[in-house]
């Protein structure tokens, strides 16, 4: 088993019911990045973009209107299923597979994507198969968002904690996410230290998504699994999220808010 295996196994992502959660709460590209990614690659409308670590497909449909094609590759079956349940655009599919080994044929295509995705994979052999799938001049990005977005100060510190208490959690367990290993704020070095691209750089850009409340922030926060898939409630229980909740209808109320969420791109160019 490799190490991106045993993430997928610890991660709780392959719950049921899991897959929904995420695809709803979850915030998606803005169209800021993907344009903004599009311009770096020198094309209005991309042949064909490789999304890895594609999960519900969030960041794959994202481009069926800047795409011919757009091809997901996801390892955790259950989040695959519900993308291909949830996508009805033709231009968009999915693989199941890792990241290393995509089966997608040589220098054919112009963006290779990774949303919120890279830290959970094995960075050299990745990269090594987006250099290879991308034409001369396509761009590798590895994109993230800060999981806590700007909304309401007691909302946000609420979330911090709550995030705070997760660490503690595995931290006393050794159960690591993948982020642990390999940090995202050195994807840029990874990328810059492969050897594989002519020039590398980081991105920052801002995302607005209007519709920002109660039920949106604790859905957020369930969003992101537990530590271990080690009985929900009980789990649940034992790190506050039911106080959390409480704290964040209390401070919002039925107030419906813009969430701002900062997004940060490392890319690379072949």
């Amino acid at each position: 088993m490799t190490f991106s295996d045993e993430l997928i196994a610890r991660s709780g992502y392959d719950r049921a019911g899991f897959a929904r959660t995420y695809d709803r709460f979850r915030p998606r590209p803005p169209e800021a990045l993907l344009d903004t990614l599009l311009q770096v690659a020198g094309v209005e409308r991309a042949q064909l973009v490789v999304d890895l670590g594609s999960g519900t497909g969030l960041s794959t449909r994202a481009w069926s209107e800047r795409a011919e094609r757009a091809v997901g590759v996801e390892p955790n079956l259950a989040m695959l299923e519900h993308a291909r349940a949830v996508t009805i655009e033709p231009n968009v599919e999915y693989a199941l597979g890792f990241a290393s080994d995509t089966g997608v044929d040589d220098d054919s295509a112009d963006l290779v994507t990774c949303s919120q995705s890279f830290h959970w994979m094995e960075p050299e052999p990745t990269l090594a198969e987006a250099a290879r799938i991308l034409r001369p001049g396509g761009v590798f990005a590895a994109y993230d968002y800060d999981v806590v977005p700007t909304a309401e100060w007691r909302t946000e510190q609420a979330f911090r904690e709550l995030l705070e208490r997760r660490r503690a959690f595995r931290r006393a367990r050794s159960a690591h996410s993948g982020a642990d290993r390999w940090p995202k704020d050195t994807h840029l070095e990874r990328i810059d230290a492969s050897g594989m691209f002519r020039y590398a750089r980081e991105i920052v850009l801002q995302s607005v998504e209007p519709d920002g409340g109660a039920e949106r922030l604790v859905g957020l926060a369930h969003s992101i699994g537990l530590p271990v898939p080690n009985g929900d409630e009980e789990l649940e229980r034992e790190l506050g999220y039911q106080s959390f909740a409480a704290d964040v209808h209390a401070a919002l109320g039925d107030r419906v808010l813009p969430f701002r969420f900062g997004y940060r791109a490392r890319i690379g160019v072949v």
